[in-house]
């Protein structure tokens, strides 16, 4: 009768045991680098949104006749600077973040005293409306740094 005996088959155990136990921390490495990638490409977007304010740097208000093409320079810093990466967020087998912006611009208006909300401001400047030209900031800078996320994220 043949007899065989297999050896080292305990530390492969271990080192599978040992992967097993640091995978989420490194999906969730993953994801934030993946994250970072579109987040840095979104505020690039946001560089090249062009400016359109009235007198004195005020924001100018669109019409149907004449729509606005941009936003002003205080408007644009609102979008830069309230846009960030969330905590990771796990669901049952998933891992996920989201980018989004949080908290209110710093013009003010009647409908908004406290000031346009940030989000608001970038679905009107993502979707357009009837007064604005719609400027697919988010959609073209996650086209274009996809592949590069999903490289980083592999590594």
């Amino acid at each position: 009768m043949a007899r065989f005996m297999i050896r080292g088959i305990d530390d492969y155990i271990a080192a599978l045991e040992k992967l097993d136990s640091q995978a989420d921390e490194t999906i969730e490495a993953a994801v934030y680098e993946g994250a970072g990638i579109i987040a840095n490409s979104i505020k690039a977007g946001l560089q090249s949104l062009p400016i359109d304010e009235g007198p004195n740097g005020l924001p100018r208000f669109g019409t149907l006749e004449n729509p606005l093409n941009g936003v002003s320079r205080r408007q644009k810093a609102d979008l830069i600077n309230s846009m960030g990466i969330a905590p990771i967020q796990r669901f049952r087998a998933d891992i996920n973040t989201k980018i989004g912006w949080d908290g209110y611009g710093s013009v003010k208006t009647k409908a908004h005293p406290q000031g346009v909300p940030n989000v608001l401001l970038m679905r009107t400047i993502e979707s357009g409306t009837s007064f604005m030209k719609k400027n697919p900031v988010v959609r073209k800078s996650v086209n274009k740094a996809r592949r590069n996320a999903e490289e980083a994220i592999k590594k």
